[in-house]
């Protein structure tokens, strides 16, 4: 039995090249699922829109939930909050949404395929990391641990099986690096292509994920025009990636600009679809973003400590070191943080309470973390130096992940704020609605909701949400029974507000804290 490790290795080593590398993909895909299932993803999997960001977890679930109810029109996306005209809304690049739409067709209405859906696409982007990483360093447990490394973020960890449209993004740039990677080390044309296929797909999804197709038309000019490298074909090469380049831009800049003629016909301000800058705040506002995000609530949720130390660490190795990077690899990092400052500068309001923006940073995150392994090995071969650098991140993997779950687990269990309470109220809900035989094409007030598609996407059903309900009064029903309301649902025991909606509703339900009422004609 004490030698079966040698006899595994062995055999290992007799094997040619091409089943050595399917047994190390087949190994990686059995650490991934054994990573998912230590995070608990089996059943995160199945649970409802929930706790921190409950309401753009609904409002992605709406789409879904609407290209089936509406007839899978692609171009026409909707919501379930009737204050944009019709519930027409649009924001990212609505792919997901309408192929898990085709889904509930074939299936039926099964929610967890979003995350289902989400989740691969992360599982793709991240196998295709693991892939990059080892194309640049030749060696298999750094590109394990530069790929892993992403679970030491409880953000990652989170919206990777969520409803939210970053994770997607997300995966298809690592994809997209990947792909161009392969072109960049062997010229495979083909491979270009995909990648700008792929860099398009987060771009459309999320337009900040541009900062990467971009990065590659920066270095291209560099290697061009300043540096003049001896690259074979260089000239036809540029000519390409801008070819690719200015076409993927062309067409992520067209869909927002459908987005923003959409949403302004339908009269839609669901979205924010403009930058929020930095200039545009007081002193005061900037230095109380950079205190939740530092100093305060957001930081340990990004990395967690050690992986943060490890990337402030290796910032000034690879300054002092420059000389023995990988240049390529130096200038993508370069590159991507200007572009990464860049974002950050011109977002910077949306990082008080967006966690998941920070998700942009994490290609930088990888590439700092590349460039500064590859500089380790070309400073030295020397086995004893790797053990020790591979046991370090081996224990910053391992810690970050546990405390990634930790986290992941607190945010399922304390997931009742002021926003998402109402998901709790309406979980059970629908088969409700069959028995009283509410018409699906009913309108609803809800009240109160604090969020514009929470309650109304628990419904299944169109109309309006109110968070303030102190001012909810008989003038207010009647100017939304003119506009189509039928019933009204009241998620608070309030005399005051029932006593006013008495008047002009009969109650038809109450159970749970939960009063359905339906207005008189």
């Amino acid at each position: 039995m004490q030698d079966m490790p040698l006899q595994i290795l062995e055999f290992y080593k007799s094997i040619n090249k091409k089943s050595q590398i399917k047994i190390q993909d087949g190994v990686f895909i059995i650490l991934l699922i054994s990573a998912f299932l230590f995070l608990g993803y089996q059943q995160i999997l199945f649970l409802r829109p929930q706790g921190i960001h409950f309401m753009r977890q609904t409002d992605s679930a709406s789409f879904v939930l609407n290209y089936y109810n509406n007839g899978f029109n692609f171009f026409k996306p909707a919501l379930f909050s009737l204050k944009n005209i019709d519930g027409n809304a649009a924001c990212e690049f609505p792919i997901v949404y309408y192929i898990t739409s085709f889904f509930y067709l074939i299936l039926g209405e099964k929610e967890f395929l979003l995350r289902m859906f989400h989740l691969l696409i992360v599982s793709a982007g991240i196998f295709c990391l693991y892939k990059l990483a080892f194309e640049l360093l030749k060696d298999y447990l750094y590109a394990l641990f530069i790929s892993f490394f992403l679970f030491t973020s409880t953000v990652f960890c989170y919206y990777s099986c969520n409803f939210l449209p970053d994770p997607a993004a997300l995966g298809f740039v690592f994809i997209g690096w990947y792909s161009f990677i392969l072109h960049y080390k062997n010229g495979e044309k083909r491979s270009l292509l995909i990648g700008f296929i792929f860099f398009t797909l987060a771009g459309l999804i999320k337009i900040t994920y541009l900062i990467n197709p971009l990065t590659i038309l920066v270095l291209s000019f560099i290697e061009l025009f300043v540096l003049k490298s001896a690259i074979k074909n260089l000239n036809a090469l540029f000519k390409r990636r801008l070819a690719y380049g200015l076409f993927s831009i062309l067409i992520v800049i067209g869909w927002n600009i459908y987005v923003m003629y959409y949403n302004q016909i339908y009269e839609s301000h669901s979205f924010i679809t403009a930058a929020l800058p930095m200039w545009n705040l007081s002193a005061n506002e900037i230095a109380a973003i950079w205190n939740l995000m530092c100093n305060n609530y957001w930081y340990p949720k990004y990395f967690s400590f050690t992986s943060f130390h490890l990337l402030f660490v290796l910032i000034p190795f690879q300054i002092i070191f420059f000389k023995k990077s990988d240049k390529p690899v130096s200038l993508i990092t370069l590159i991507l943080f200007l572009g990464s400052l860049a974002y950050f500068i011109l977002f910077y309001s949306q990082f008080r309470d967006h966690d998941y923006y920070f998700m942009a940073f994490f290609p930088l995150c990888i590439f700092i973390i590349l460039n500064g392994i590859s500089i380790v090995k070309n400073l030295t071969s020397n086995f004893y130096v790797h053990s020790v650098f591979k046991l370090m991140l081996l224990v910053i993997v391992v810690s970050g992940t546990n405390y990634a779950r930790m986290k992941l687990a607190e945010r399922y269990r304390d997931n009742i704020d002021e926003f998402s309470k109402i998901g709790v109220s309406l979980a059970d809900i629908s088969p409700e609605l069959e028995k009283l035989k509410i018409p699906q094409d009913s309108k609803f007030l809800v009240v109160p909701d604090k969020t514009p598609n929470g309650g109304l996407y628990f419904l299944n059903r169109k109309g309006w949400s109110f968070g303030e309900y102190q001012s909810f009064s008989a003038d207010t029903i009647n100017a939304y029974q003119q506009k189509g309301a039928e019933y009204i649902l009241l998620s608070i025991k309030d005399e005051k507000l029932f006593s006013t909606v008495r008047d002009v509703a009969e109650p038809i339900y109450e159970q749970n804290g939960v009063t359905i009422l339906k207005l008189n004609k």
